[in-house]
């Protein structure tokens, strides 16, 4: 009979964290799982600004790393969502020796949580698995959550081969692309409309 190797949870890819209290750090990302790269999640806080004080939700968090970003850079709360057992292993694996703020780890469909959650966020981030996913169900679902306040950013990262389209009540405020990556920040129509008449 053959030897069988045990898999291991999670994998060693260097990531780290990049900025705040915990800069430098190192974070394991969980195997099998596609992680943000170092320069877009680099490039995605510096176009976000300070996360002080702010309330973040990190969905299909894989390794919990953009989650992990913000708090090291002050974020007051931060929740991760992901329906994986690995995923939620490897975020716990993340956050221990970690003095923490206010952290909810959730075993949830992100899908199933957007649809139930009655907290807003200030900065999403979503980070979905791109083949099995459908992207225009989750802009549907997002457009009516209430997670997505006036003023909340919502962060939403997928691939040049996959296009979104933006329904009324969303507004796309920026679009970036590294190599494959393709990075979308989107509001509420009617906060970035209310801001233009002011301006």
């Amino acid at each position: 009979m053959g030897t069988f190797l045990r898999v291991p949870f999670f994998s060693f890819m260097p990531m780290r964290v990049i900025s705040g209290i915990w800069r430098s750090q190192p974070l394991r990302a969980c195997d099998g799982v596609r992680a943000t790269t170092d320069r877009v999640k680099e490039a995605v806080f510096s176009i976000l600004g300070s996360a002080a004080d702010l309330r973040i939700l990190d969905l299909y968090a894989g390794s919990g790393s953009l989650g992990i970003e913000a708090l090291s850079r002050g974020a007051k709360e931060a929740w991760f969502v992901d329906i994986s057992k690995r995923s939620i292993a490897c975020i716990k694996d993340n956050l221990a020796g970690k003095e923490l703020p206010q952290v909810q780890v959730i075993k949830q469909d992100s899908i199933k949580f957007l649809r139930s959650i009655d907290i807003t966020f200030d900065w999403i981030f979503c980070d979905p698995p791109y083949a099995n996913v459908n992207l225009g169900q989750l802009i549907d679902v997002f457009s009516v959550s209430k997670a997505v306040g006036p003023e909340t950013m919502l962060v939403l990262e997928t691939d040049r081969f996959h296009t979104i389209a933006i329904i009324d009540d969303l507004i796309q405020i920026d679009r970036r692309q590294f190599g494959d990556t393709v990075v979308y920040f989107i509001g509420r129509s009617d906060s970035h409309h209310r801001k233009n008449s002011r301006a």
